[in-house]
């Protein structure tokens, strides 16, 4: 009777244990290091069933959310690619850093009254890569960087030339298996320029586009569904390459050793999404799925960044995130549960604006600094969109509807204030209405406060930005590299504050970034490099 009692306890005890660990938090229940995998896509909102939009049937990204966790309010701090990528490679807002134009690179500032440049940091922020590196993760990339910065040399361990599908899976589907591994796979299938390029002309549309449910803003014509039509074409052909990558893993036994994140770097490609701070442009798909499953088929609700998902992965290697990112973990406990997300929306390649916009996850407020400016920006490299150069036609004719005017305007309001809760596609601005008086106080202070905060640079001439950046249009250069041999090791330093330096005795290896004196081993030579965010990187080779 005794040993009964004692094995019905023990049943108990278990039972309890096993119900208790189900409430646990992802980070109370990971002691294993996994592996992780960000599969990212371009330019493309939450048009997937796990979000409610039904119109085309995705199985590999519906097994994701199944499996994992789908956040139901992620969001870009930009529509548009370069200033979100910078946020998310830094962990930082980009116009708390002069990274708020799209884009910046030399070669690509020829309509631009000024020289071409790239952002410079403070001398403290990093790609958070090179955090995980230092703790001894390989870090790969494939392939897109466009950081508003050139990808230093220590950022990754490989950074590789295309993204898929342009080889084998084979190719892209490498994942080291002898330490752990964070892996980015960006995928162009969903890009703007995709909607009337090469997926348009070279691969087959399997959309039914009566199902396509056209924006109220949107022309109602053949013409724009056939266009929404190929975006949705576009993530169905992802979906089955995230289906092969799924198979590559399992056949590796590395799908329950690997936390996968599946993201867009920002909204839609088309009218009145991207290169806005609506929420067509800035919110996007997230969805992070365990290998254990754990919080599997959940709903996250909380205001959450791409910005934050370094960080994010930094905690999952026990790597603390430094204390001037503007990011945090997702998953942690420790931290106050954001209120409001921010939004910029400056200079788009040719043309240049500057809105604001503020989200408590029900409410929109934006705030329009340059209101004389149109509403939709006249940008060479969106007319490749048929929908786009209907509209502009539509608008030469007076044949518009009240909400196409609205994408069309020639100029804007001061601020707009939305209840997208029950006006998702956010057409009836609320800001006279005295009823909402108090919310609009609320968020127009906390846009304000928020902007004082982080020191926002969008107030600032971009030339004036690009001046102190590159003086003269002149790159700055790292100091040259210097070593110093000694009995206890060799010891590598650099002039110029805030460099990081990597090392290497073979030339076809990836620079390891240095931390402390080294041995040399048999090498007869090293080599050693340089880097900081915006800097022309500095070489050097020594002989041992």
């Amino acid at each position: 009777m005794k040993a009964l009692k004692h094995s019905l306890m023990f049943v108990l005890i278990t039972i309890l244990q096993i119900v208790l660990s189900s409430f646990k938090t992802p980070k109370e229940k990971q002691k294993e290091k996994y592996n992780v995998l960000w599969i990212v896509l371009e330019d493309f909102s939450p048009r997937l069933s796990c979000y409610g939009d039904n119109t085309i049937s995705t199985p590999n990204i519906d097994r994701l959310a199944k499996e994992g966790i789908v956040f139901d309010r992620a969001y870009s701090c930009a529509g548009v690619s370069a200033p979100s990528r910078f946020s998310i490679i830094t962990g930082m807002y980009p116009s708390a850093c002069g990274a708020q134009n799209m884009r910046i690179g030399k070669k690509l500032m020829k309509q631009i009254p000024f020289p071409g440049y790239e952002v410079v940091t403070p001398n403290n922020v990093r790609c958070f890569t090179e955090f995980l590196r230092v703790k001894g993760v390989f870090c790969m990339n494939a392939s897109k960087t466009d950081y508003q910065f050139s990808s230093p040399e220590t950022a990754w361990d490989l950074q590789e030339a295309t993204s898929p599908p342009n080889q084998e899976p084979e190719k892209w589907c490498n994942f080291p298996s002898e330490k752990p591994f964070f892996k980015v796979l960006n995928f162009w299938q969903t890009h703007e320029s995709m909607i009337s390029g090469w997926m348009r002309e070279n691969v087959k549309c399997e959309v039914d586009t009566s199902k396509v449910i056209l924006p109220p803003y949107f022309p109602n014509s053949a013409t724009a569904k056939l266009d929404l039509a190929a975006q949705y074409n576009n993530v169905l052909n992802v979906d089955k390459i995230i289906g092969v990558i799924l198979k590559k893993l399992e056949e590796q036994n590395l799908l329950d050793k690997t936390i996968i994140f599946f993201y867009s770097d920002h909204g839609d490609g088309l009218p009145r999404a991207k290169r806005t701070v609506y929420e067509t442009g800035v919110r996007v798909p997230l969805i992070v799925r365990f290998p254990d499953k754990r919080m599997a088929g959940s709903r996250n609700s909380d205001l959450v960044y791409l910005m934050d998902l370094g960080p994010t992965v930094m905690s999952f290697f026990d790597v603390p995130a430094p204390s001037y990112m503007n990011g945090h973990d997702i998953f942690s406990q420790n931290i106050e549960k954001r209120k409001y997300a921010f939004f910029s929306a400056d200079r788009f390649d040719e043309r240049t604006d500057f809105i604001r916009g503020i989200s408590d996850g029900n409410y929109k407020y934006i705030r329009y600094f340059q209101p004389d400016k149109p509403q939709f920006l006249d940008i060479n490299f969106r007319r490749s969109i048929a929908t786009v150069r209907e509209l502009y036609k539509l608008d030469s004719l007076h044949l518009l509807n009240k909400y196409q005017q609205q994408v069309m305007r020639k100029s804007k309001p001061t601020e707009e204030l939305f209840d997208f809760t029950t006006d998702p596609w956010e057409l009836n601005d609320l800001s006279q209405d005295p009823k909402y008086k108090e919310k609009l106080l609320e968020l127009r202070t906390a846009l304000c406060e928020r902007m004082i905060d982080i020191k926002d640079m969008g107030f600032l001439p971009e030339a004036e930005i690009s001046e102190m950046f590159w003086p003269g249009g002149i790159q700055p250069l790292v100091d040259d590299p210097l070593i110093d041999k000694k009995k206890e090791g060799i010891t590598l330093t650099c002039k110029t504050s805030g460099a990081v330096i990597g090392y290497k005795t073979d030339i076809n290896k990836a620079y390891t970034i240095y931390q402390h004196p080294i041995k040399s081993g048999k090498a007869d030579s090293i080599y050693v490099i340089a880097t900081r965010i915006g800097f022309k990187s500095s070489f050097a080779k020594f002989k041992l």
